[in-house]
This record gives structure tokens, sequence and C-alpha cells, in this order.
């Protein structure tokens, strides 16, 4: 089984780009892994089936990031294709990447750009755009069939949390099953060192293997 990206936000404009935007909360370290995948998804759908090549749609993946991932300190990070021995030589696949630091300086940023970031970061509306962008989230959730998967940058932010434990604790329970540890075993380990009660133990030892089955 191979990883598939989920999108936060999938977009097409009336030009026929695609657009990805994911919100990144924690510095895993992997952007660059990370964008990969995403672009890869993004491509399947960029070009039909006896399209000649130049048809590829454009496709581009923003990483909305709470950290600074390159502390640089630059507002945002574009990724690019090179030839090796020519960095002013810009391949262009049709694939943009581009990194938003909501950690930046904002002195340097326009009006725009620093509503966005306020936006993120704690929710403030500030001028025209910031309204457009709330006035945007408020729709989202005032719709009766889309507002039942809207999530606060909170609750997604506990998500992802959730995910990546659950993600960890999938990974050492395996580890151990490949060491030929017994479900009784494990699910001691479990609850010494990951503090799971017997019921939580069990649970997560037959999820972990029903997964990975």
């Amino acid at each position: 089984m191979f990883h598939g990206p989920r999108f936060d936000v999938y977009a097409e404009d009336d030009q026929g780009i695609i657009y990805d935007f994911e919100m990144q909360n924690e510095d895993q370290h992997d952007l660059a892994e990370r964008i990969s995948i995403y672009q890869g998804n993004l491509s399947r759908q960029a070009l039909y089936a006896g399209q000649p090549f130049k048809k590829r749609k454009r496709t581009v993946v923003f990483f909305i990031c709470d950290h600074d991932p390159y502390g640089l300190g630059w507002p945002s990070y574009a990724l690019k294709v090179e030839l090796v021995g020519c960095p002013n030589f810009s391949v262009d696949n049709k694939e943009t990447n581009v990194i938003v630091n909501l950690k930046t300086d904002v002195s340097q940023l326009t009006q725009a750009q620093r509503e966005m970031v306020a936006y993120f970061n704690d929710g403030t509306v500030s001028g025209a755009f910031s309204q457009k962008l709330a006035a945007a989230v408020a729709e989202v959730k005032a719709d009766a069939i889309r507002g039942g998967i809207y999530m606060t940058i909170e609750e997604y932010a506990a998500l992802k949390s959730a995910y990546a434990q659950e993600s960890e604790r999938i990974k050492t329970i395996t580890g151990l099953a490949a060491l030929d540890m017994s479900r009784a075993q494990i699910i001691e380990f479990l609850k010494t060192n990951m503090d799971l009660s017997e019921e939580e133990a069990q649970a997560a030892y037959d999820n972990a293997m029903a997964a990975h089955a």
C-alpha cells in the first residue's frame, strides 16, 4: 500500500490551474518530501489520457506553516527545478511549490499579506482582505452540507497531532510484532510505556494489526 495524501483544500481556477493548500502546524523536517508527494497526486489530474504533454495543467502546492522551515526569516519560500551546474537556468515543469512562513517579520509585507498572516495566526480581522477571508470561512461554516466537515485551525492542529500519535503507535506495535513479541507482551509494553489502560492497549493492538494486514 503506497502513501496517498489527503488534501486540506483543493481548488481549480477558471484558467485550469489546480491548487492544493496545506496547513503545517509542526516542523517535521520533511517539507520537500511532502510537497513532492502532493504534487505527484495533483499531477494525476493535470492531463487527460491521450492529451499531449504540453497540455499539462499547472499545479500549485502551498504549505502554510506556523514555523520558519528554513530559518531565514523570509515570508515565503519558492522551490524550483534547476539544471545541475546552471543555477540561474530554471526548468518549468508546470509545478509551483510555495511555503508560507506565518512567523515572519510582518513589517516588510504588503497590507494584504499582513492581514493574511494575522488571520492565520490568531483569527484577527483587520482590513478588506481579511474580511473577505473571514467571510469565505463563514460561508463554509454556514453551508449545511460542508459545515459538517468544517474545523477551526485549533481543531485541525489537534486532529493532526492525534493522527501523528496514532501513526507512531501503529509503527511501534507492528515493529514489536515483527520481533516476534506476543499479543500479551505487546499489550503489556503499551500499558507500561504509553500509559494506556488494558482496554486501550488491547484496542490499539487490534487496530494496528488490522491496519497492517
